[in-house]
């Protein structure tokens, strides 16, 4: 369950099909985590399904994530902007066919249906807004999209 709340201005909010449009078509994630005592990030390749994100790691963001699960997800665009703070943890076994279909047919990569270093993020905190690329706008896409949605975490 989220609550929603306008991060700027209230009552100018981005609906939630426009964070799954996003986050569904992106290509890159950006992972960022902490466990070290500095960030650390680095980009991977998911399968988003809302309201969590499904990525495979064997670098350093994986041994990170074991010691510390928060973590930090970015979009590469700074003109549509998704940022999703939560924690993550290892994909259930149960989710592995799906898993592996889905990032097949995504990235045409042949991944096989097992779970060991793939991991699912579940946001606590999702921050999103729209710029105008163009800049004409003068940062009001900001101040007029930027939306918060808080979830409530088991």
């Amino acid at each position: 369950r989220a609550s929603l709340s306008g991060y700027i201005q209230p009552g100018k909010l981005l609906p939630w099909t426009w964070v799954d449009a996003r986050m569904a078509s992106a290509r890159n994630y950006w992972i960022t985590t902490h466990a070290t005592g500095h960030p650390a990030s680095r980009p991977v390749w998911g399968i988003w399904r809302s309201p969590a994100l499904w990525f495979s790691t064997g670098s350093a963001i994986g041994r990170n994530l074991m010691r510390d699960p928060r973590v930090q997800v970015n979009l590469e665009s700074a003109d549509e902007v998704v940022i999703i703070e939560g924690t993550a943890g290892p994909l259930d076994v149960a989710d592995a066919a799906d898993w592996a279909r889905a990032y097949r047919e995504k990235y045409h990569w042949d991944m096989p249906e097992q779970t060991d270093d793939v991991w699912s993020v579940r946001p606590a905190r999702v921050l999103a807004w729209l710029c105008d690329s163009s800049g004409l706008d003068g940062g009001a896409g900001f101040a007029n999209s930027a939306t918060e949605w808080r979830f409530d975490l088991p």
